[in-house]
């Protein structure tokens, strides 16, 4: 029987929190509540750190004689006099398009008011509380706000500790600050510093792809022409990148035989172009019909009758379905470890982009499974967290050190430390209702950008129906588009704010030459160094509230973006950047202005934020 263990221990400390001099807070009454199948004993430190945070390390101990399971774990931080139900709380974007950052009232309190970054509340005094993870290692965090305090809650997923053994917590950060960018930057470099995250490789990528225009179906000839043409646009343009449908099937990653000279011979052609040759895996899934799922069945994870998790896709075809990798069993990672040496090694890719990563976490497989009540592995007593990162240190050990490994739709938090640049918004696609869900997903990601990973904002696709062929995938968002130049124009003037992998995703063959030009645009303008959204505060209420004033400096050089994402025209006043003169911009449209002044990029953040 399992004993919530609340009602077992006085292992639950309680102190009173209150306001120090000059805005500090005393982190104390913080309670540790474990729900277990018998006792564990708990401790808890809160250290201060030289950056300024406070970091709380919880550890738990089985001093029994029996195997212990853990079920729950919740941390509570009291606030009470402080978090009245008026104030603003930012929930940080947790994954690469799901969960983008959300602003709303305390009081206003839904099933998406959550993070497993970080949470962030701008006090009466216009000061800043904040409390976040650097870890991810056992369990996934998730902070959110209840009855005045701070929360940070995870499932223990029946995390098994043997008897004299102790684990550590996820390692989670308070802080209370004025400035909520000088904040966030910090909280990323703090994430860097504790994952052992050093100097990241260069990331300054600008080519074609094959995925957004065609999706599966691709030739040889589709790739040498588009390759061709991008070193037309600009002579400078480095990296190709084989998205999915390369293989014939997922799981196996055997090449197609139709692909004329093989992955190997698209490879040496791409490079004798003077270009990086990119390939694209799903890394936690296959298909039924694949090989290995028909050799090792074992492989792959089960439900609670021992039937394989299925997700069926589509009627018929030999991707009709898909099952998820059971990375606790050796052999699942000795197998994805050797289909990844094949494509670095055999076929010659440096750059590999690692898709559908968020499938390693049982939440993300669970999603419309109703049938399936319990993810069962090959290692029960791992945690579904452990298991993801066993996979992707596979992937990584395989990959080898100077390989470029993009993680892509992913939960962040696991793959931190793993990956070299990361995608941080959804898909994109050439209708224009896309554009401002990817600015506000991708933006909200920026204190990660060149500490923790490179940031990879997605393609440049600038196309309507009119620059199509048969050959445009068929997906519904993909074809039939009537993306007008100014609209397309506002997603090159974003991709040159922000990101520092700006590929092509239209077929330049048919591009028209005007569209053409602003991808030629996009690539001329270096990739900046950072780049903040100033109107955190004011936006980020849903996913489409994207923002509108974007800061970005490379080198000395300042520039601001502002978007009018809405249908009728607005007026901005821009003294603090050294604009005396209101300016009218149209709907949907953007401009960046360059900065003229003796201010540094810091002191424009400053004045600019507040409006």
């Amino acid at each position: 029987m399992r004993i919530p263990l609340i009602n077992l221990l006085a292992c639950i400390m309680v102190f009173c929190c209150s306001v120090l001099a000059a805005g500090e807070v005393d982190w104390s009454g913080i309670q540790v509540e474990v729900s277990a199948s018998h006792s564990v004993t708990t401790s808890q430190k809160l250290i201060k750190e030289e950056n300024g945070f406070h970091r709380l390390a919880i550890t738990f101990s089985n001093e029994g004689k029996s195997v212990l399971n853990l079920d729950k774990i919740t941390v509570r931080i009291p606030l009470t006099d402080q978090l009245t139900e008026t104030l603003d709380v930012v929930y940080g974007g947790s994954c690469m398009g799901q969960t983008p950052v959300l602003r709303e009232k305390i009081a206003t309190h839904s099933k998406l008011s959550s993070s497993q970054m970080y949470q962030m509340v701008r006090t009466k005094d216009d000061g800043y509380l904040f409390a976040g993870s650097l870890s991810w290692r056992i369990f996934m965090p998730t902070f959110t706000i209840e009855n005045g305090a701070f929360v940070i809650s995870s499932m223990g997923q029946g995390k098994q500790l043997k008897p004299g053994e102790t684990i550590a917590y996820e390692q989670i950060v308070l802080h209370r600050m004025d400035n909520w960018i000088d904040l966030l930057n910090q909280f990323g470099s703090a994430i860097a510093k504790h994952n052992n995250i050093g100097k990241l490789k260069t990331a300054d990528f600008k080519g074609w792809a094959t995925w957004d225009y065609f999706g599966y179906k691709f030739s040889s000839k589709d790739i040498q022409d588009n390759s061709e043409i991008i070193k037309r646009i600009d002579p400078k343009a480095n990296l190709i990148q084989i998205d999915a449908g390369w293989y014939s099937i997922r799981g196996d990653y055997k090449e197609r035989p139709d692909l004329v000279g093989g992955m190997k011979g698209i490879a040496e052609r791409i490079k004798a172009d003077g270009m990086t040759p990119g390939i694209w895996i799903d890394g936690f899934r296959a298909n039924t019909a694949s090989e290995v799922c028909q050799k090792h069945p074992e492989y792959f994870l089960h439900d609670q009758d021992g039937k394989m998790i299925v997700e069926v896709r589509r009627p018929e075809g030999i991707d009709r379905d898909r099952i998820y990798f059971d990375y606790s069993h050796p052999g699942a990672r000795a197998h994805i470890a050797a289909c990844i040496r094949s494509i670095v090694e055999d076929f010659g890719f440096p750059y590999v982009k690692i898709d559908f990563m968020r499938f390693g976490l049982n939440d993300e497989i669970l999603k419309n499974k109703p049938h399936v009540k319990v993810v069962k592995a090959h290692d029960p007593t791992l945690s579904d967290v452990e298991r993801m990162r066993l996979g992707l240190q596979a992937m990584r050990e395989a990959l080898g050190p100077e390989t470029y490994l993009l993680g892509c739709s992913a939960v962040f938090g696991p793959c931190i430390g793993f990956v070299d640049g990361m995608r941080t918004g959804g898909d994109i696609n050439p209708r224009y209702e896309a554009f401002p869900q990817r600015c506000l997903a991708n933006l909200g990601h920026f204190y990660l950008n060149g500490k923790v990973f490179n940031v990879d904002a997605d393609y440049l696709v600038f196309r309507e129906a009119a620059d199509e062929d048969e050959k445009v995938s068929e997906e519904d968002t993909k074809h039939g588009g009537t993306m007008t130049m100014n609209e397309a124009r506002m997603w090159a003037d974003f991709s040159k704010l922000f990101g520092n992998c700006r590929l092509s995703g239209d077929h330049l063959v048919t591009l028209r030459s005007e569209r053409q030009a602003l991808v030629k645009e996009v690539f001329q303008h270096p990739p900046a160094d950072e780049t903040v959204p100033l109107d955190l505060w004011k936006k980020a209420t849903h996913k489409a509230d994207a923002f509108e004033l974007i800061l970005s400096r490379k080198g000395a050089k300042i520039f601001l973006g502002v978007f009018n994402w809405n249908d009728s025209p607005r007026d901005y006043q821009l003294k603090e950047f050294g604009k005396n003169e209101a300016f009218q911009l149209k709907g949907r449209h953007s401009v960046i202005l360059p900065y003229e002044g003796s201010d540094s990029f810091l002191q424009l953040c400053e004045k600019l934020q507040s409006r």
